[in-house]
């Protein structure tokens, strides 16, 4: 690396001597100093490459790499200059928040800061603070501004290698969407190639529309009728169809589901008003929301947008949220809550979250879906733990469905304790448009 740097400066020093000489002869102005003006850029890349070098080399140095959250998909939607002004805005930020003797570089989709520090608390402070200053930037329906950080302590003069730890550390933190940093650890490197593999799929396949609504009906066998059914994702790619449990976690892990899950509703409405066109009644469809797509602050506004646009009326959707979703987060149990206020709201795989109870004093939720494990767990306390769940979620009035359910023994012990409405396989598998169509009106009503 010396040796290059050294080769490169004579030889810079060596081709403006000879251009002044010749300058001096009265040779081509112009093309002359052209030369000189490149040569001028290129030592001025070199002194920089230089700076960041002995900048490494002095003790407590710290490098920071800092990325937007989704801004390759901010681009994809919003289009280059929008994205370009958000960037630009967020360099200007970061500069006046860090040292004076940092060093702050702005790339494509990240930021690099190279900063001395006294203690880890230090380097967490600035990464608060800069979020707090960027995070009013974006006045969007979609989403809000938020900026992750990996955090690299110097472990050598060598910046590639820094810069590289810095990176994984960024990707480790985006394994928890309640955190906005982490420092490298050598345990983060081994998942992160096939992870980006996935993601980079993902969010080519969202551009080239390759995500469809799959529908799964739910089923009261006290009725015998179709009470409604839940709009799920499916990647159909090569003429194969992906559920969604083989690329979901990728897909939460990074924040696609904010994205997926506002394509999934469009999906819905656009099939919504086709089955209202063609006088096929379809009852209530629900729509999952992820636990991404809940914290942002604009996620009920735009729903309700979305809605009033396709001229869905409320009472045609519903929207499940996983009670996994809550994880002890008191503001995501606010939301929740809120959310119930304004739209029907079922509650998912109930029974496996860290509060149930309280996911349950929420007087307008609709619905209550006891999740498949305890479907199919028969043991003594199983079923003791089934029985009870069905009591309280009746005596609270709401409605009750049990998913998962694959046999007939299964449906008929629900039933027999008074969970009528069920879905999974037993009734029905995930349909294509289509064929939930054939089942709607008729067709293949029968079920096993």
């Amino acid at each position: 690396m010396k040796e290059n740097h050294f080769l490169i400066a004579l030889t810079n020093c060596f081709i403006l001597a000879i251009s002044m000489a010749l300058l001096c002869f009265n040779y081509d102005f112009s093309a002359y100093i052209l030369i000189i003006f490149l040569l001028l850029i290129d030592l001025l890349i070199y002194i920089s490459s230089i700076s960041i070098k002995y900048a490494l080399m002095s003790n407590k140095k710290a490098i920071l790499y800092l990325v937007i959250d989704n801004l390759n998909i901010i681009n994809l939607y919003y289009g280059y200059s929008k994205t370009k002004r958000i960037s630009n805005k967020v360099y200007k930020i970061i500069k006046k928040e860090v040292k004076k003797n940092s060093i702050v570089r702005k790339y494509s989709d990240h930021f690099i800061i190279i900063t001395n520090y006294i203690n880890k608390n230090e380097l967490i402070g600035l990464v608060s603070k800069i979020n707090m200053a960027t995070e009013n930037l974006i006045n969007d329906e979609m989403l809000s501004m938020n900026l992750r950080c990996g955090i690299q302590i110097c472990d050598s003069d060598d910046y590639i290698s820094n810069e590289n730890k810095a990176i994984i550390a960024y990707n480790n933190v985006l394994k928890d969407q309640l955190e906005y940093y982490s420092f490298y650890d050598d345990s983060d490197a081994e998942t992160l190639l096939n992870e980006k593999i996935v993601l980079d799929k993902l969010v080519k396949a969202l551009k080239n529309n390759e995500f469809e609504v799959y529908f799964q009906p739910k089923y009261d066998y006290k009725e015998n009728r179709i009470v409604g059914s839940e709009a799920l994702a499916r990647l159909v790619h090569d003429g194969k169809v992906i559920p969604a449990k083989d690329f979901i976690n990728i897909a939460e892990k990074y924040n696609f589901t904010i994205y997926l899950d506002k394509y999934i509703l469009k999906e819905v409405c656009k099939k919504i008003n086709e089955l209202k066109k063609d006088n096929i009644p379809f009852n209530i469809i629900s729509i999952n929301i992820s636990r991404n797509t809940l914290a942002q602050n604009k996620t009920l506004d735009y729903y309700e947008n979305v809605l009033k646009k396709y001229n869905i009326s409320k009472k045609e959707v519903e929207f499940e949220v996983t009670e996994r979703t809550e994880n002890g987060n008191l503001s995501l149990v606010d939301k929740i809550h809120t959310l119930s206020r304004k739209f029907n709201v079922s509650i998912d795989d109930f029974g496996m979250g860290s509060s149930s109870l309280s996911m349950l004093m929420e007087n307008n939720i609709n619905t209550v879906k006891i999740d498949r494990q305890f479907v199919v767990d028969e043991s003594e306390n199983g079923r003791k733990l089934l029985n009870n769940m069905i009591k309280l979620i009746k005596e609270l009035g709401f409605d009750i469905i049990a998913e998962g359910v694959e046999t007939k023994e299964q449906q008929e012990y629900l039933k027999s304790k008074g969970c009528n409405i069920i879905q999974g396989y037993y009734f029905s598998k995930p349909l294509s448009f289509d064929e939930y169509k054939k089942m709607l009106i008729g067709d293949d009503t029968n079920g096993s």
